[in-house]
């Protein structure tokens, strides 16, 4: 039976591993529920540009690509299944190993390579570009002939076109090689690269820079928290293992980088998780957002594992469960093969009946949520465009589309988790949900808030004045209070985000800008202790809560 099994795994080759991998995600492809952000994304894919809010606009056209040939779930799919499949035909090249049953353990028995495998998220392109930018590197450090820095030039713009963390993929590479910066051909191909990309950044300066002030400033948390340093480190053990992972950073420990292109991989794997290590001195950092790793990981895994028999062996044995029960999570993600309740799972099986049960309780009005992910679900399953009007929430696509202004004042069905009115969801998944039936809508996401000074300085106990300006997209009229909804502009002051301080301006918004052309001043006394506070300005709306178009002010007392 051993000699079987051994003439049998002889016989595998590559094309059969990939073959099996493509089928194997192709049909949870098919067969998975879309998760809300690729819903989400799916939109994008609707209205394409070269720019959106969240991310760059590549995932959008990997999924419009796939939708003109089936509109289904494996239709938004299918493209980001045959990218993944082709940068994993690509890490099995760069590695310069030809052992197919080393490589199908360790790719199936990653777990974010699996979950990433069949989904249409951001991090498809994000992996295959990353893959494809180390095959043009190693070809322009063989040969800086046109043809190469041709290559590495669009494979670069690819890869910022795809998420922004395509640069520290770029800049770890140059870091690890110096004299890139004295190669003209390089430099041809970086003026190239951002020539490529200007669409991209003309986009961001028509929409005031929106995706990096995001990412950069909105994102960072007001004080440093160390369990969110703890999730990350155990979050990348898991996200990428568990057992799998310690193998593979055992390989990159144990071995010795041999030329320039295996320094880059090197580089780029220690430089990305602590970059993100970093990062997370300033806010959470998702477990995925260090994904680019695993393209230099698993090539050294495969480099140093290859003639080391009994470090393989070890591996093979502790692979073996994780990829079965990796199985196993497949298929509950698609049937609920064990009765175990993991709500993200649940709520992705129950997505149809949600939608279905939505639309039946909103008895024909329109249909709108405060949550991006779930106007993407509702969007999607319904066939009808929902947007969301993010109340309590950040900012997101729905904000730069404005597709809630054709509902200012009109009677609609709110779909959400907050109210207290409103006709309850039987969805178990969903029992939180109502649809509550409002009369009369107030959107305020249009109104731009501007304070002056951005950032300030004051003594203990000390009076100051922050000024703050309302720029609106439409005439005053269109901001009046209605109904049992009233909206006024709130200033409040923070501490570890604990509220102590909290000052309304007592004039209604429409008022506010008709008399006093949106302008207002709050006046404060700084507190009694020295530290540093954040400043909320912001509009609520009473009931529905605050609109996610608030600014932040750090205060430095002294």
């Amino acid at each position: 039976m051993d000699k079987k099994l051994k003439a049998f795994l002889a016989e595998i080759k590559i094309v059969h591993v990939l073959s099996v991998w493509f089928v194997v995600n192709l049909v949870s492809a098919s067969f998975t529920l879309l998760y809300s952000d690729e819903s989400y994304y799916k939109l994008f894919s609707q209205q394409l540009s070269f720019g959106y809010f969240d991310h760059p606009p590549m995932i959008a056209l990997f999924i419009r690509l796939g939708s003109l040939i089936t509109n289904n779930e494996s239709g938004v799919r299918l493209v980001s299944v045959i990218a993944i499949t082709s940068a994993l035909y690509f890490i099995y090249r760069l590695s310069d190993v030809k052992n197919p049953v080393l490589f199908m353990a360790a790719i199936f028995s990653v777990f974010a390579l699996n979950l990433l495998g069949f989904m249409a998220l951001p991090d498809a392109p994000l992996l295959f570009f990353t893959v494809l930018f180390f095959v043009a590197y190693r070809k322009f450090l063989i040969k800086e002939d046109t043809k190469n820095t041709i290559l590495l030039s669009v494979i670069m713009t690819a890869l910022l076109y795809s998420k922004y963390h395509g640069i520290l993929v770029i800049l770890f590479t140059v870091i690890s090689n110096l004299k890139l910066l004295k190669s003209g051909k390089f430099w041809i191909a970086a003026f190239l690269g951002i020539l490529l990309f200007t669409p991209h950044l003309a986009w961001q300066v028509k929409n005031n820079f929106v995706t990096l002030s995001y990412h950069l400033f909105e994102r960072s948390a007001s004080h440093y928290k160390f369990i969110v340093t703890l999730e990350y480190i155990f979050g990348q053990i898991l996200y990428y293992g568990p057992f799998t992972a310690v193998f593979m950073y055992l390989a990159l420990v144990k071995y010795k980088a041999n030329d320039l292109f295996d320094k880059a991989l090197a580089w780029n794997i220690w430089g990305l998780i602590s970059f993100f290590l970093i990062s997370t001195f300033r806010g959470r950092v998702e477990a995925n957002w260090t994904l680019p790793v695993m393209v230099p990981l698993l090539i050294i895994f495969m480099k140093y594992s290859n003639t080391r028999p009994i470090f393989r062996r070890r591996f093979y044995f502790f692979a073996t469960p994780v990829i079965f029960l990796i199985l196993i999570f497949r298929i509950q993600m698609i049937y609920p093969l064990l009765k175990i309740n993991i709500l993200r799972i649940d709520n992705l099986r129950n997505e149809k009946e949600f939608v279905k049960e939505v639309v039946s309780k909103s008895h024909g009005l329109p249909v709108l949520t405060n949550s991006y992910q779930d106007a993407g679900i509702i969007s999607y399953y319904s066939g009808n465009f929902v947007p969301s009007i993010n109340l309590n929430g950040r900012t997101n696509q729905f904000s730069l589309w404005h597709a809630e202004d054709s509902l200012r004042f009109r009677k609609v069905a709110f779909i959400n988790d907050y109210l207290n009115e409103g006709v309850s969801i039987a969805n178990q998944s969903y029992k939180e949900y109502k649809v509550t039936v409002i009369d009369s809508l107030p959107i305020m996401n249009d109104i731009i808030i501007t304070a002056f000074p951005l950032k300030t300085k004051s003594r203990i106990n000390e009076e100051f004045n922050i000024k703050v300006q309302l720029a609106a997209g439409q005439p005053a009229d269109t901001y009046k209070d209605c109904g049992q909804f009233h909206t006024r502009l709130y200033s409040e002051m923070y501490y570890n985000d604990i509220l102590i301080k909290e000052v309304i301006c007592p004039l209604p918004v429409d008022i506010l800008l008709k008399k006093y052309s949106g302008e207002y001043s709050f006046k404060f006394i700084s507190p009694a202790s020295r530290g540093t506070f954040k400043i909320i300005l912001a509009l609520k709306t009473s009931v529905l809560g605050t609109w996610s178009t608030g600014k932040e002010i750090r205060l430095k007392v002294y």
